[in-house]
């Protein structure tokens, strides 16, 4: 039986871990945009595969993962279960802002769908990742 106040602080790390992961992506995008200005149109078609591949393989392991699994009682193991969201989640949230800066330097009329569909993706692997942290405590 899991306890209430044990709910209560791992949904606070939960939440603080999700903020963190919107706030550097934002505080990335001006590093994004700047680095990826200077490659070459003629290989945004490269850059765009690479960054696709590396999603999905991000994608792959954010849902692979689940807290069921992980001994969250256990404030190291629950700490290292944060950490391995945290960092697929700000990867999924990088990659991205890559794809559509990228895209928005070839074809900008596709920005405004680009930006929904990846910001609709992000909101799926959110709220993925609080279906699973709510999982371990159905019966709280």
């Amino acid at each position: 039986m899991i306890n209430r106040r044990l709910f209560e602080t791992t949904l606070k790390e939960n939440l603080v871990k999700n903020f963190l992961v919107i706030l550097l992506a934002f505080l990335f995008y001006k590093t994004i945009f700047l680095g990826l200005k200077v490659v070459n149109s003629n290989n945004i078609g490269d850059f765009l595969l690479i960054v696709s591949i590396l999603l999905v393989t991000v994608c792959f392991a954010n849902f692979a993962f689940s807290y069921e699994h992980s001994n969250i009682r256990n404030f190291g193991i629950r700490t290292l279960s944060h950490a391995s969201t945290f960092i697929f989640m700000l990867l999924i949230a990088l990659l991205l802002e890559a794809l559509v800066i990228s895209i928005n330097f070839v074809y900008p009329k596709l920005l405004g769908l680009m930006t929904v569909f990846s910001l609709l993706l992000y909101t799926g692997v959110a709220l993925y990742d609080f279906w699973d942290f709510f999982r371990v405590f159905k019966e709280v």
